[in-house]
């Protein structure tokens, strides 16, 4: 359900998401797709991979 909302209303946004319990558990990029349970984020030139079964929070940031 994740993948639905974040491909209609946060792609092509810059996104922070936590996953975790720390400040660590966190990644931050540019939604540049989700489909099939995979979160993808672009992020200075590297791609993050991230299971969305595992997300806990995602907003958008500038």
């Amino acid at each position: 359900m994740l993948d639905k909302f974040v491909s209609e209303r946060l792609f092509d946004k810059t996104i922070e998401v936590y996953f975790g319990t720390g400040k660590s558990d966190r990644l931050k990029g540019k939604v540049v797709d989700s489909a099939d349970g995979v979160l993808v984020l672009e992020n200075a030139g590297r791609r993050d991979y991230i299971n969305v079964d595992r997300v806990l929070a995602v907003w958008e940031v500038d």
